[in-house]
């Protein structure tokens, strides 16, 4: 669920054969004149060789030329797929947010008559409804106008020019096409139809004050601040510039930000993926670290969409829990699991101990047992000539030492089993700690990433709700302009 970018693309190689091919070339003279005073000493096998040298460079050179010939594999509109999808009339409905192959509820209620017309008619429609589209997003430098829909459409779908006219005005209303920064090749209205104030001078407010003027009306723009753009906002300062607000375009599958790309001949690149965390002290987090502290991340946001969505725990003290409320107390329900995790290894060894415990005194007893036989044995060998109780009695000691020998070697295995359980247990206690001083830092800088992506603090969004425009995303990799 981390937003952050991953690489694809490392510059670095690229720099290094560059500085190379450089030294290479610096050297260059230097070598010729070399090669020249030994050319005087050399032999005619000399000279082939360096020939050859001469067309290994040459070719090595050509390679390099091809490479720089390739497509940027940065920039998204020469994915193919990408090609691909903007292509032909299912590409243009998908890019204009519309489905290619049936109405959407605003088309039907504008046009009930085919709407409810056989599916011939519907599909006759539809397929002149994207060709329009299709030709808007051909050329969306200049506007669309109906005289040049009337030429480019196909037979038979221009048979019916009223049709195309209703289309095509439907699609310029509601701000499928003519929309952005382009050409006019028909004069706005001269006559007002009215007055509008316009809230505002962010990306919204301006886009809807130029939709509004080209429809006829006199619109006027208020902002509070002394600059307009709203969340897009970018600080300058010498040579360095920094984005506060809005700068990346969170895919181009549907988004009417590659229509204005286009326009303004902005280019796009993929946000590399590689985004390397560093510490107060400058020094970079290390890898692992990092790659744990985001795994744990994601799961922190799985927990709160369980609570959310399967146990339908939405509200406390009847308000409604916010993402950031619930991420708190999973945290410290995992750090409660932790002590719990605590307080079973600690009695688990002190189960251990008592067994071991138990274990030595039984050990005691038996050698006590064992010296007393032994002595015993000792003082009946020691009698020559012994009576059957007497031999008895020694019989019976011998049998009993051997017994306690036995219980001996037992017990030992016994100890050696439960030391060995206890090492095992010391060598791996549970942690201290669910996240570390450092962990929690790291983990904060996820959900700051979070806030970002979401334009507010975690305390303010939703735990049920938050992220119920996943389902609306543009597709595609988030890219950047150096415009932005």
């Amino acid at each position: 669920m981390s937003r952050r970018k991953k690489i694809k693309v490392e510059n670095k190689e690229l720099d290094d054969k560059l500085n190379h091919a450089d030294e290479e070339h610096a050297t260059e003279p230097a070598d010729k004149h070399k090669g020249a005073a030994a050319d005087k000493k050399v032999n005619s096998s000399a000279s082939s060789s360096k020939a050859t040298k001469k067309e290994s460079k040459k070719e090595e050179v050509k390679k390099e030329e091809e490479k720089k010939k390739e497509p940027d594999p940065e920039s998204e509109l020469d994915d193919p797929v990408i090609k691909d999808l903007f292509s032909g009339l299912e590409g243009a409905a998908f890019q204009s947010r519309m489905p290619f192959d049936k109405m959407t509820s605003t088309e039907a209620a504008c046009f009930p008559d085919i709407a409810q017309a056989p599916l011939q008619s519907i599909k006759v429609y539809l397929n002149v409804r994207n060709r329009i589209l299709q030709m808007w997003l051909d050329n969306p430098k200049q506007q669309l106008i109906l005289d040049d829909v009337m030429e480019k459409m196909e037979v038979p779908y221009n048979s019916d020019a009223t049709l195309v006219k209703r289309a095509h005005a439907f699609l310029e209303r509601n701000g499928y096409i003519n929309f952005g920064v382009f050409k006019r090749l028909k004069p706005l209205p001269a006559k007002k139809f009215g007055k509008v104030i316009v809230i505002g001078a962010g990306i919204a407010g301006l886009a809807a004050a130029q939709q509004l003027q080209q429809f006829g009306l006199e619109v006027i723009v208020l902002e509070a601040r002394d600059r307009v753009g709203g969340r897009i906002a970018t600080f300058r300062k010498g040579n360095y510039i920094a984005d506060l607000g809005a700068m990346v375009v969170t895919g181009l599958g549907g988004n009417p930000v590659t229509t204005l790309s286009k326009q303004i001949d902005m280019e796009l690149h993929r946000i590399r993926q590689k985004c390397p965390l560093y510490q107060s002290s400058g020094v970079t987090v290390d890898k692992d670290k990092d790659e744990m502290v985001e795994r744990e991340f994601n799961r922190l946001l799985e927990a709160t969409s369980y609570l959310s969505h399967q146990l339908d725990f939405n509200y406390a003290g009847n308000k409604p829990v916010s993402l950031g409320q619930a991420l708190e107390w999973v945290i410290k329900l995992q750090e409660k699991h932790v002590r719990e995790k605590q307080i079973q290894h600690l009695k688990s060894v002190i189960t251990l101990q008592e067994k071991l415990k138990t274990n030595q005194k039984l050990l005691v007893g038996i050698k006590e047992h064992m010296l007393e036989t032994n002595a015993k044995i000792k003082e009946l060998s020691g009698i020559d000539k012994r009576d059957v109780q007497l031999e008895f009695a020694y019989r019976s000691a011998v049998r009993d030492l051997h017994a306690y020998a036995k219980k001996w070697d037992q017990l030992q295995e016994q100890a050696k089993e439960i030391e060995g359980k206890l090492k095992d247990l010391e060598a791996s206690p549970p942690s201290d700690v669910y996240l570390s001083s450092k962990d929690r830092q790291i983990l904060d800088w996820h959900f700051a990433n979070l806030e970002f992506a979401n334009a507010t603090p975690l305390s303010n969004l939703s735990l049920k709700h938050w992220d119920q425009d996943d389902d609306f995303e543009f597709t595609g990799n988030h890219l950047t302009g150096k415009w932005f």
